[in-house]
């Protein structure tokens, strides 16, 4: 039987398959990718961070009990420790934090976060994992799969790839996909459809992200 989580995927194409199959991720993989649209998508990508971690934050305020809550915590914790990480790669490619701080806000940014932020505030607590997941499910996708080819040589994002192939990252998004599942076990057909709209929508909004670190549009 086909699990929510990959239900969900299916009824998101062709947008899917247009977000894990990016000319970003695929320009990214084959080490072509122009490194001003890196370091765009980087600063950008801090900044995104910032609003998924408050995500967390208040999926721990709509949660019903303890372990609902003890699943934000850890997912806030994970995001949290992976800011630090992202600020140090940053780092490395000549990015200051003094500068992130100074990033302005790209219009796909604002419309990707404050929509997750809106599905969460106004809406169920799935109603909120159901637009934070196509980040972390599909970012999994990407690794696994991007990962699971010979590696190019010299290729200059290698750190990157190796990051969302690591096995710790393929089991968080295990993880969170049997927790949404069971989350989401007792939705009416109606609700479903909303978990699905919201699904799709977040699907669609990752690939403007990846247009936008692209073209280093803000």
């Amino acid at each position: 039987m086909m699990s929510l989580t990959q239900t969900l995927i299916e009824q998101a194409e062709p947008h899917w398959a247009e977000y894990v199959q990016h000319p970003f991720v695929e320009q990214l993989a084959a080490g072509t990718l122009p490194e001003t649209s890196f370091r765009h998508y980087l600063k950008q990508d801090y900044l995104y961070l910032f609003q998924y971690t408050r995500m967390f934050a208040l999926a721990m305020y709509k949660s019903e009990n303890f372990a609902q809550m003890e699943t934000a915590r850890g997912m806030a914790e994970a995001v949290l420790s992976e800011i630090d990480l992202h600020i140090a790669y940053c780092r490395e490619w000549g990015i200051s934090e003094a500068e992130l701080f100074a990033t302005e806000e790209s219009a796909a940014c604002i419309a990707y976060t404050r929509y997750v932020l809106d599905c969460g505030i106004s809406g169920t607590l799935a109603e909120l994992y159901a637009a934070v997941a196509p980040c972390m499910l599909g970012y999994a996708e990407i690794g696994k799969r991007i990962g699971a080819q010979p590696p190019v040589p010299g290729n200059p994002y290698q750190a990157w790839i190796d990051t969302y192939a690591a096995e710790d990252f393929q089991q968080v998004a295990v993880d969170f996909s049997a927790f949404f599942d069971s989350l989401c076990q007792d939705l009416t057909p109606a609700q479903q459809a909303k978990i699905a709209h919201i699904f799709t929508t977040a699907t669609r909004m990752e690939v403007a992200f990846w247009d936008m670190g692209l073209h280093c549009r803000m």
